[in-house]
């Protein structure tokens, strides 16, 4: 019988949890982790995640010097769900939600982390609400570009197990989310954090990935022209979510970007290397700070 001492959770309790009202009312989730007063920090996940896609981050020493804010984007996590995919197709709508969140707790400059489908988010983010709060942005393996915008951007061979987890029926569904999973790591992840993961994408709605593959292709070539912070493109040398094409057409457009890549990773760095990027987000720490 295992003893309640032995039983440790995959997360700590956040310091504060907060759900906030985003575009048209929808409640939008959000958890900060670490001193208040600290550097902000703003994490956006990807498709069937939410705050677990960061625990490592969370667990480790940069939650002692960094004020980490997770959100839970809608039809995701402990944020409403709505089941009409035009609900998630608009990318006003996402820039609000994110906008909300950042009012709410108060974050006046920040760097902005975005993993997998909350690349596209950011950007939204970014197009609606501008850039002078945010100090540097870092992608992880980070659809920058909208679904749809070109094939070349986009690896096929995950897109079978993506699409099994929009189905309606709930066993046929978690397949298809244990099967994403376990494709888009390098390595097999601990336990409690894998079961985690597969119990978050299935909280997650059906219609926001339905939504999201409706919505109109728009190029943010615009937005990766006008940006004026560091921007750091992370993948793993086993990255097959998003291509190379798609990094080296992000690194074109961008004035200050630069590319990372992590040798024995797949599409989850934030997990598969958590101290590489702690340390690359800690660097985009000291640069905004000693300007």
């Amino acid at each position: 019988m295992t003893s309640q001492a032995a039983i440790q959770p995959v997360m700590p309790f956040p310091r504060q949890n907060v759900r906030v009202a985003g575009s048209n009312g929808v409640s939008i989730a959000a958890q900060a982790w670490g001193p208040a007063d600290a550097p902000a920090v703003l994490l956006i996940h990807g498709f069937l995640g939410g705050r677990f896609s960061w625990a490592p981050l969370v667990n480790g020493p940069l939650a002692s010097k960094a004020n980490l804010v997770t959100v839970e984007l809608r039809g995701h996590g402990a944020a409403d769900k709505p089941e009409e995919p035009s609900a998630y197709a608009d990318s006003k709508v996402w820039a609000d939600d994110i906008a909300a969140v950042v009012s709410a707790l108060g974050l006046k400059q920040f760097i902005l982390v975005a993993h997998s489908y909350g690349g596209v988010v950011a950007f939204d983010y970014l197009r609606h609400e501008g850039s002078s709060a945010v100090k540097g942005l870092l992608l992880l393996g980070a659809a920058a570009e909208p679904p749809g915008v070109s094939q070349d951007y986009v690896q096929p061979d995950t897109l079978p197990t993506l699409q099994a987890s929009l189905s309606q029926d709930l066993s046929e569904r978690v397949g298809g989310i244990r099967g994403f999973v376990q494709a888009i790591s390098r390595d097999p992840l601990p336990s409690d954090l894998h079961d985690a993961l597969i119990a978050q994408g299935a909280i997650s709605s059906p219609s926001m990935l339905a939504g999201a593959f409706a919505r109109r292709p728009v190029s943010n070539v615009d937005v990766f022209t006008k940006l004026d912070m560091p921007v750091v493109f992370v993948c793993g040398s086993h990255e097959n979510v998003v291509t190379q094409a798609l990094v080296d057409h992000v690194l074109r457009a961008v004035p200050h970007a630069t590319s990372r890549t992590l040798d024995n990773v797949g599409h989850l760095p934030q997990i598969e290397a958590t101290d590489q990027v702690a340390e690359l987000i800690a660097d985009l720490i000291a640069s905004s700070s000693s300007k």
